[in-house]
């Protein structure tokens, strides 16, 4: 056979399976959500969700979803996604726990972080009765439990305000004083690009420093005295974890299974520490408890520091975020709106010290700043939940599309934030007067931590910190972009062309320069 006719039929091969799989197969499963097309077999859109997964999303939507919100389907390296949209469909996805797991997504993410399969043995696949016997001391009170249920039930032991007990303002209170005592002009100098001044890298100075708080929040002082490079190498796998969202295979992502390696090998190194060491100066009720849940499971070492990893991650993958795209908004905004919110601030001070931190939370005091926080939620987050469809489900209404046991649901919670229809024709720009006259029920349109049962815990932590911290850095500095031109020339592109689980980070190359100076205060 000649190269020609070789070719020729492995074309007609090639034009057959797609004109059947995209064309005809369809009209046999009418009430399916349609599948985006694509080119290679098996490989589907992985590489396309790879380099921009946003762009593959929109083409979705334009193309299969559409003013209606209908579901549609994607492919990547196998496997199957749907991607949901419409309130109703999900609305169903978090009422039908049964049907749409969470958990099940969850068990997939840590096998990808690097979980063994007796680790997901010993957390994930146990019996009720046998976890109530080993951890009933938590005195969790659900019934149909496993570790994710307990996990979650100690973070909302730790972090909900709601809690019996004294966990969030007792952790609260001890970021603020971290933050009160380091942020001063020497200590920060050694983020300094240059000798005589403080200038920085913005994106990367506020994300080191803040990605610091978290650490000793949760950590304490042990983790950094014992390995000062985790916060660095953190930022790396922060910028790659992404990929095992989508379940990306290790040959598609070798540098995300290199920081992962090098990151689980000193959390384990730290864990081998003795406990009253790191146990010491360490404010946080989760992390002592949420070790002795592990070795009550009899969970390895390994995989215990996996679950370290993660831990380190729902710490501080969004807060540093957020309060970035706040300080950066804040220096493009005009002079007035800092000088309104430093006066709105200004009775929660004494000297430069946050003496009255309740004060930047009770509604009412802050307006300005309320809103302009709200609107840095809704511009820049770019949250996405995820859930295993675990047996062939009808959505209701509108239409009656069945979603297929085994696959994946994704809900990009980002596109309500730019719904015309509640936030104005001027959704797409960045504009924090709007919520003066938005009802309140648009708050709860902005999803930027997620929705339903996966629902970040860590949310209420994460607006007194941000808040506290943007009051302190207003406070106490004042801020010099370095940068030519106008904010349209500076401000960095938010880079929503990857997945995330809240707040996004910036496109490459995207940070800027700035010069920070002590503030005097009048």
């Amino acid at each position: 056979m000649s190269l020609v006719s070789g070719t020729l039929l492995l074309f007609v091969a090639w034009l057959t399976w797609r004109v059947w799989k995209f064309t005809l197969s369809p009209l046999t499963r009418p009430n399916e959500p349609r599948e985006l097309p694509y080119t290679i077999p098996f490989i589907g859109h992985a590489i396309s969700l790879f380099m921009n997964s946003t762009a593959v999303l929109t083409k979705g939507w334009n193309k299969l979803s559409g003013d209606n919100r209908q579901p549609y389907a994607l492919q990547a390296a196998g496997t199957s996604f749907y991607v949901i949209s419409h309130p109703k469909h999900i609305a169903e996805l978090s009422r039908n726990t049964q049907n749409f797991s969470f958990v099940e997504f969850s068990v997939d993410i840590v096998k990808a972080t690097g979980m063994s399969p007796e680790g997901i043995a010993k957390t994930y696949n146990l019996d009720p009765d046998a976890l109530d016997a080993k951890v009933d001391h938590f005195k969790h009170p659900m019934k149909d439990k496993h570790f994710e249920h307990l996990n979650r039930q100690l973070h909302t032991t730790q972090l909900s305000p709601s809690s019996q007990n004294n966990n969030l303002p007792s952790l609260d209170q001890t970021i603020l004083s971290w933050l009160q005592n380091y942020l001063t002009i020497p200590n920060l100098q050694e983020y300094s690009l240059v000798q005589h001044d403080l200038e920085v890298n913005f994106y990367e100075f506020v994300n080191t420093v803040f990605i610091r708080a978290g650490e000793n929040a949760f950590f304490g002082p042990a983790l950094a005295r014992n390995h000062p490079d985790v916060a660095h190498d953190f930022r790396i796998y922060d910028e790659l974890h992404w990929r095992d969202l989508y379940l990306f295979p290790p040959f598609l992502a070798p540098e995300l299974t290199a920081i992962k390696e090098k990151l689980t090998a000193q959390f384990k190194k730290y864990l081998a520490l003795p406990k009253q060491e790191r146990d010491k100066q360490n404010p946080s009720w989760f992390t002592p408890n949420f070790e002795l849940a592990l070795d009550k499971l009899e969970v390895g070492e390994q995989d215990k520091a996996v679950f370290f990893l993660m831990l380190y991650l729902a710490t501080n993958t969004n807060t540093p975020k957020l309060l970035f795209w706040c300080l950066a908004h804040l220096l493009s905004s005009p002079a007035t709106c800092l000088d309104k919110i430093r006066a709105e601030i200004s009775p929660a001070f004494t000297g430069d010290e946050l003496t009255d931190p309740s004060y930047l939370l009770t509604p009412g005091n802050c307006p300005t700043f309320e809103f302009f926080y709200l609107e840095v939620l809704r511009f820049r987050s770019h949250s996405v939940s995820a859930r295993v469809v675990t047996a062939d489900t009808v959505l209701p209404a509108p239409g009656s599309f069945l979603l297929r046991k085994g696959a994946k649901v994704l809900i990009p919670y980002r596109v309500f934030h730019f719904d015309e229809t509640i936030f104005g024709k001027d959704a797409k720009f960045f504009k924090p007067e709007r919520w003066e006259s938005l009802p309140a029920s648009a708050r709860g349109v902005v999803r930027a931590f997620g929705g339903g049962k996966s629902i970040c815990p860590g949310r209420y932590l994460a607006e007194r910190e941000v808040k506290k911290a943007v009051a302190l850095m207003m406070r106490r500095f004042d801020f010099e972009v370095l940068a030519e031109g106008g904010p349209d020339k500076w401000m960095p592109k938010g880079d929503d062309s990857r997945p995330g689980v809240g707040m996004m980070g910036i496109e490459k190359g995207g940070d800027f320069k700035v010069r920070v100076r002590k503030r005097e205060v009048v």
